[in-house]
């Protein structure tokens, strides 16, 4: 079984000689507009406003650029003109404010530190994952009795400490 495969899809029909139904029209619109003007005009404006009005009707129904119509490409302008633009590449952010002060007592904090005691903190870190100084570990050992408790798959933690008086 054979099918016939349309061509030429995006051609108009040709209903008026060689003309479509557009092309007709604008010049069809031109020749009334030429006519109005000999009426009423002198023969010099008559003639300037026939050749312009005959040039503009000619350039729209035969001019293509990159295969679409003049009218197609002004009719996209003045919508593109027209209609809002939106650019998702600008959003908006949101305000946010830091509070200094803390980070000024951080890095007086910082500047205090011993350098052995910076490196038993990233020595601690490094074997226990979690980052804080010595000195803050001493402070909670005191306080909670905190003990090192190492799980079977290797993982130490810290847990505080109870001892049950019977």
């Amino acid at each position: 079984m054979n099918f016939q495969v349309p061509q030429f899809i995006d051609e108009q029909a040709k209903i008026i000689g060689f003309l479509t139904l557009k092309q007709f029209g604008f010049i069809a619109v031109a020749f009334i507009i030429a006519l109005i003007s000999f009426y009423y005009f002198t023969l010099p404006l008559a003639l300037i406003i026939t050749i312009i009005v005959g040039a503009l009707a000619l350039v729209l129904a035969f001019l293509k650029i990159n295969g679409q119509p003049l009218p197609k490409i002004i009719m996209a302008g003045i919508s593109y003109l027209w209609s809002p633009r939106i650019y998702t590449w600008q959003r908006a952010m949101k305000e946010t404010s830091l509070d200094v002060s803390a980070l000024e007592k951080l890095e007086a904090a910082r500047r205090n530190v011993s350098i052995q005691q910076k490196i038993k903190s990233i020595a601690l870190s490094i074997t226990t994952s979690r980052f804080f100084s010595p000195a803050q570990m001493r402070e909670k050992d005191k306080k909670d009795k905190l003990q090192v408790v190492s799980f079977s798959t290797g993982e130490r933690k810290f847990a505080k400490r109870i001892d049950y008086k019977q």
